[in-house]
């Protein structure tokens, strides 16, 4: 399975359990907030950094432990922080994955990524 594939599906998966989460809250509505989508984004953006930038996360990114442990503690942690925060964090996280897929259309159209540059 192509990275990018298997990257998507854990994306993929991720997003509809926090949906899941925000609806079963009652809290879809939170996804429409100017500061959830920006901490989302924000976030997001600089996760990917740290894989733009050659960082030891990239490496560790390969690891199938890792990438399933992140995922699960992804949607884990957002569901634990709906708890305690609120649900805007679940939604940030909707945001972040939504981000994602953003660059990787990017990625997979030529527009972004390594032969760009």
């Amino acid at each position: 399975m192509q990275s990018t594939t298997r990257d998507a599906i854990l994306a993929a998966t991720s997003a509809g359990a926090l949906l899941v989460v925000l609806a079963v809250t009652a809290s879809l509505s939170t996804l429409a907030q100017p500061a959830v989508v920006a901490t989302g984004v924000g976030a997001a953006l600089a996760v990917e950094a740290l894989f733009v930038a050659d960082t030891p996360a990239a490496e560790l990114w390969e690891r199938t432990a890792v990438q399933a442990g992140s995922a699960t503690a992804l949607v884990v942690g957002a569901g634990l922080a709906v708890w305690v925060l609120g649900p805007w964090v679940a939604a940030a996280a909707c945001w972040g994955v939504a981000t994602y897929f953003a660059l990787l259309a990017l990625l997979l159209a030529g527009v972004w990524g390594a032969n760009t540059a």
